[in-house]
């Protein structure tokens, strides 16, 4: 027969057994919480994506979008933030330790080589007006050099895995039947866009009003799927470097309704991050 004591004893231990339980669970709920928008595509591998909270945060202090950041650090290093290239370049994003930029052995810190390619690579885009092609093959070699090939092989290789990003963060297959459409808006006289996707080689045309064309439209009705940056130009317009997925074959149609964009120009580009690297 159980006492008054016994029960209370056992109603404690159950207690306390709820109490420990619930504590236990507070992470796994956590981690099955919506993930936050800004960040990085579920396309990544770990290599690249552990490095999130870098990339997000100075990707969003340039006005760039985080995939475009992460497909540069999958390029320049996959993902590897010791390595060491032919040239001196260093790190996650293979910055070179001009005098101007931290030591080579400074860069070899994540923190402090993103904070410099990212910089180094709004700078590029802003100089390209928003031409994120040759903005990466100067990236890559300097501007007198985005005319060779490695140059726009290496832009393309960037591209490609970016849109990829893009698409699987829109909930399509990266290998899937789509083409992604890059353009500028904001700049009048930017008409150039850029055309890729899998399993299609890279096309760069002036955009016409060429009704019967079979060649992919910049759908300025539509919101696009991603912004790779935004920015201001030297006259003070703002500028955005937009991404649209489109379905492969004519008439080129939006794949989808887009998910709502968290990338913004942040007007306070320049302070820093209470002791990290600007």
């Amino acid at each position: 027969m159980l006492t008054d004591e016994t029960c209370c004893r056992a109603s404690a231990v159950v207690l306390l057994a709820l109490l420990i339980s619930a504590l236990v669970a507070l992470p796994v709920a956590a981690e099955g919480a919506p993930e936050d928008d800004s960040g990085l595509s579920p396309f990544w591998e770990p290599v690249v994506s552990r490095w999130e909270d870098i990339v997000v945060r100075y990707a969003e202090r340039r006005g760039l979008d985080p995939d475009f950041v992460a497909s540069v650090i999958w390029k320049e290093s996959r993902g590897i933030s010791t390595v060491r290239g032919p040239t001196g370049a260093v790190g996650l994003m293979c910055v070179k330790p001009f005098p101007w930029r931290p030591s080579a052995e400074a860069l070899e810190n994540p923190w402090t080589n993103v904070a410099a390619g990212t910089r180094t690579l709004a700078h590029v885009i802003r100089d390209g007006n928003g031409d994120a092609f040759y903005a990466l093959a100067a990236y890559n070699g300097g501007w007198d050099q985005i005319h060779l090939r490695v140059t726009r092989n290496y832009a393309t290789d960037v591209l490609d895995h970016y849109v990829r990003a893009v698409a699987v963060e829109e909930g399509l297959p990266h290998d899937g039947e789509w083409v992604a459409i890059l353009a500028v808006q904001g700049l009048p006289h930017h008409q150039t866009v850029t055309v890729l996707g899998p399993g299609r080689s890279v096309s760069r045309y002036t955009e016409r009003p060429w009704s019967e064309a079979e060649v992919p439209s910049v759908p300025l009705e539509s919101a696009p799927h991603a912004t790779l940056m935004s920015f201001q130009d030297e006259h003070g317009r703002q500028a955005h470097v937009n991404v649209w997925l489109l379905e492969a074959d004519p008439p080129f149609s939006l794949v989808r309704e887009p998910a709502s964009l968290t990338i913004s120009s942040n007007p306070t580009l320049g302070s820093g991050f209470g002791g990290l690297p600007d």
